[in-house]
């Protein structure tokens, strides 16, 4: 499972943003929060799963789930929700086939196998999940979500 590398221009979301475990459902409270609130936004048609991870996520295995989708840009946010900025990063895109359920796999062969094997570094404190229109349901055996790692070459 070899990944697409990818360079991708920054770009804008705005959504829901939760603090936790992953295994506690907190990530489902966020796309919970971001469905309801996310009438008002007008995006443009990309939606992300952001973590963004903390010097607190290898002592507690917590980090920041941000439940998002593309804007055109940040200068209207509803209270309610948080904006962030995507720096241009190159990545390693991986495809996740298989629902919701096959992501924790695609994480580790990523990070744990093929990251230290390659001849690249994680460039940044975050990676995404991109759900496009190949996202057919959480448990759809047919769904496809892309993960985002950004990368650099090893020093």
């Amino acid at each position: 499972m070899n990944p697409e590398i990818r360079t991708l221009p920054k770009f804008y979301v705005v959504g829901a943003m939760v603090y936790g475990d992953p295994h506690s459902g907190v990530f489902a409270k966020a796309w919970e929060i971001f469905h309801k609130q996310m009438k008002n936004v007008e995006l443009k048609g990309k939606c992300y799963g952001i973590e963004i991870y903390t010097e607190k996520y290898f002592e507690g295995v917590k980090w920041f789930y941000m439940a998002c989708g593309e804007v055109a840009n940040l200068s209207s946010i509803p209270i309610t929700l948080v904006g962030k900025t995507i720096p241009e990063h190159k990545y390693a895109v991986f495809s996740c086939k298989g629902g919701v359920k096959e992501i924790a796999k695609t994480f580790h062969f990523a990070y744990d196998e093929w990251i230290p094997k390659s001849n690249y570094d994680v460039a940044d404190c975050f990676d995404l999940e991109l759900y496009d229109e190949r996202f057919k349901g959480i448990d759809n055996p047919e769904t496809v979500i892309d993960i985002y790692i950004p990368i650099k070459e090893k020093d």
